[in-house]
């Protein structure tokens, strides 16, 4: 929740084994698919409607509505956003809709990148002078959209109020916050404490859990979540990296490369995938190969812990 959660990560996908930053990147609230927020696009009747990263049945109502604009704050600078936008661009040629960007990321609401702040003015610029209804959008629709809202607003342009109590909404993201947060901090055990707290696991707690569980050595627990996880967003490459460092840890070789390689075939840079390919290889004595795959997971996550070590280790090799 992958800062998305990209937790978001560089970001970064996975803290797993040792990439905390990366992980921390990919499931923070700047990470588009949580549909514990699905029914919080605000309400329809206004002229600017703000809320979490659209699915394509947001988008069909959306357009239904009369939306004909789309401003995404996603960055494509992280790697789980950049999947996400990717597939937005795609949803928004098919329906006919014009789709803007305007990058900005956060991790529980921290800002990140001096681009920050001026791409939020930007944003507000566009949908200021923009014609016809307008979708306004982040991940979860909560840190990012709320610093254009609050731009808008002193324009004295009316957004939209969310259609469900924004309280209700705000507790479970805070649940979510703090469990990754504990997570972050090595707490697993408060970690589970907030995302047991949540009253529906959303895909992106259910991603976490899933490392959680594993970084506690329990395996089946952790596959679990992360087979859940992809029945909720089949499309979305994380759950099959957790499925595959699940099959890893098991040193399941032969599985681990099923997964990693379907990644790999929707993300060909997709650093956590690649490396899993490298540990596989290594593992196999396949020495040649593995270099490869490390140093391509390296120039995708130049900071990968994981993979750095393993060169190393395959460098001493006689």
């Amino acid at each position: 929740m992958p800062n998305p959660f990209r937790i978001m990560f560089k970001p970064l996908i996975w803290t797993l084994l040792g990439v905390s930053a990366v992980y921390a990147i990919l499931i923070t609230p700047a990470n588009p698919i949580m549909r514990i927020f699905r029914r919080e696009i605000s309400d329809i009747a206004s002229n600017v409607i703000i809320g979490p990263y659209p699915v394509e049945s947001d988008i069909k109502r959306l357009k239904d509505n009369g939306i004909v604009t789309i401003i995404s704050l996603l960055d494509p600078n992280l790697p789980y956003e950049n999947q996400l936008l990717k597939q937005e661009i795609s949803l928004a040629k098919q329906y006919k809709l014009q789709l803007l960007n305007f990058p900005m990321a956060s991790i529980l609401g921290q800002k990140l990148g001096a681009y920050y702040e001026n791409n939020a003015q930007a944003a507000a610029d566009a949908i200021a002078k923009a014609k016809g209804k307008i979708y306004l959008h982040c991940y979860l629709g909560i840190h990012r959209v709320a610093t254009v809202k609050d731009l808008l607003e002193t324009r004295q342009i009316k957004v939209g109020h969310y259609t469900l109590q924004e309280g209700e909404r705000n507790q479970q993201a805070l649940h979510l916050d703090k469990a990754e947060k504990s997570y972050r901090e090595g707490e697993d055990q408060q970690a589970k404490q907030h995302l047991d707290a949540i009253k529906q696991l959303s895909p992106a707690a259910l991603l976490l859990y899933g490392w959680v569980d594993l970084r506690q050595g329990k395996i089946e627990a952790a596959r679990k979540h992360f087979t859940s996880a992809a029945t909720e967003m089949p499309q979305i490459a994380e759950p099959l990296l957790g499925l595959g460092y699940c099959s890893l840890r098991e040193n399941n070789l032969a599985s681990a490369e099923i997964y990693f390689s379907e990644v790999i075939k929707s993300d060909a840079n997709n650093a956590e995938a690649l490396n899993g390919m490298g540990q596989i290889r290594y593992r196999q004595s396949r020495l040649s190969e593995a270099t490869d795959y490390l140093n391509r997971a390296l120039h995708s996550n130049t900071q990968h812990v994981e993979a750095i070590a393993t060169l190393k280790r395959i460098k001493g090799t006689p």
